[in-house]
């Protein structure tokens, strides 16, 4: 399982957007952290809302228990792996049957095996971020994506 150890309170922090920065090649955008002071139940999930510490705007938020939690990782770290597996199953066989001579009109193979590889490969790059970054709380935005004016994210180190 991934390392980060789950307390009582999660490790995630909620995000407001202070600024948004747009450059000719890029956009930068600055975001103030705050705490996401909600206790983890025993059992199942507690959604609250949280009053955002920039706008006032309350936020709500799902908190999932320890053993939920945990179980999601798990969920993830399946996805991830099997997606994995499957781009590396359609991989080997695209360089099986792609040095094939295909006889005159008969179908070519690759292009069904190309798709299984990239959907293998797809699932295993969303179940092992997802993974890494599963924490038992759902909110505004995701960890992995911050598009709005609010956003899940990780403390910086």
């Amino acid at each position: 399982m991934s390392k980060r150890e789950l307390g009582p309170y999660p490790g995630l922090r909620y995000a407001h957007m202070v600024s948004k920065d747009v450059h000719s090649s890029h956009v930068v955008r600055r975001f103030a952290l705050y705490p996401i002071d909600i206790e983890r139940p025993e059992k199942g999930r507690r959604v609250e809302a949280l009053e955002c510490g920039s706008c006032q705007k309350p936020l709500k938020f799902k908190v999932l228990s320890v053993a939920a939690t945990r179980s999601r990782r798990r969920a993830w770290l399946v996805l991830g792996v099997a997606g994995v597996a499957v781009a590396l199953g359609f991989g080997v066989a695209i360089f099986e049957v792609g040095g094939r001579v295909v006889e005159e009109g008969a179908s070519n193979p690759v292009g069904p095996l190309a798709l299984g590889f990239l959907a293998g490969f797809l699932s295993g790059i969303v179940g092992l971020s997802y993974w890494l970054y599963e924490d038992g709380v759902r909110g505004p935005g995701s960890p992995l994506i911050s598009i709005g004016a609010h956003a899940l994210r990780w403390p910086p180190s």
